[in-house]
């Protein structure tokens, strides 16, 4: 990023008042609850590590959102992503967000979702290429569609959708939780997440994560 780049968002610590995006930290290793290498949004100064507040950015950019039940390969593929430079949220972490946030363990699936956009649009000032691991129900996916409209992010999603089997064994055998998901969840989501458009379907069954990671980036963008 440049210098003027650095000027178009407004990040201010409530310490040391107004920033540059180089001078804040986006996300909160203090925050992280899972054994997965991804990381929870919450900007915080890099001078005196107190909470910073940022005006949501606008300047466009592309998202690739990947959806799919439990053990789909969600995580594993935002983490591959994350390793080739784009900044990533994830849902899991968006809720260890949530809960510090809020100060409370329960939270509404409203409330996550708007606290995922709001995530977006933080993110949206500290690069272009973003990508977004949650669990998006097809009625909700709307509401998405809007918060990348607004932010000017052009985006393609993906519904990672391995043989039922799979992603059962999947849960089973990672470590990146520490409880195993019921089966019943996973089969909860595989039948609900169906969508008529807009979204492109991959098994991964049988597939690496590199390979899972190149497929997607093989498909187009749009707005």
């Amino acid at each position: 990023m440049n210098e003027t780049m650095f000027e178009l968002s407004d990040a201010v610590c409530p310490v040391c008042g107004r920033l540059k995006i180089w001078q804040v930290c986006l996300y909160d290793e203090s925050l992280k609850k899972q054994q997965f290498s991804l990381l929870p949004v919450n900007p915080r100064c890099r001078k005196c590590g107190a909470e910073v507040e940022i005006r949501p950015g606008g300047r466009g950019g592309w998202i690739t959102v990947l959806t799919g039940t439990c053990g789909s390969g969600k995580s594993s593929a935002a983490e591959a992503f994350a390793r080739r430079g784009c900044l990533v949220i994830d849902g899991d972490c968006a809720i260890q967000t949530l809960r510090h946030r809020t100060g409370v363990k329960k939270y509404a699936w409203d409330a996550l979702i708007e606290e995922i956009c709001r995530e977006i649009g933080i993110v949206s000032v500290f690069g272009r290429e973003i990508v977004l691991s949650h669990i998006i129900m097809p009625e909700d996916l709307p509401r998405y569609l809007q918060c990348f409209r607004k932010l000017g992010l052009a985006c393609r999603l993906i519904l990672l959708k391995p043989a039922y089997d799979c992603a059962v064994e999947r849960c089973r055998t990672r470590t990146c939780h520490t409880s195993v998901t019921p089966d019943e969840w996973i089969r909860y989501y595989y039948e609900r997440l169906v969508f008529d458009q807009f979204v492109h379907v991959i098994d991964n069954a049988g597939m690496s994560v590199e390979e899972t990671v190149q497929e997607i980036e093989e498909l187009p963008f749009e707005r």
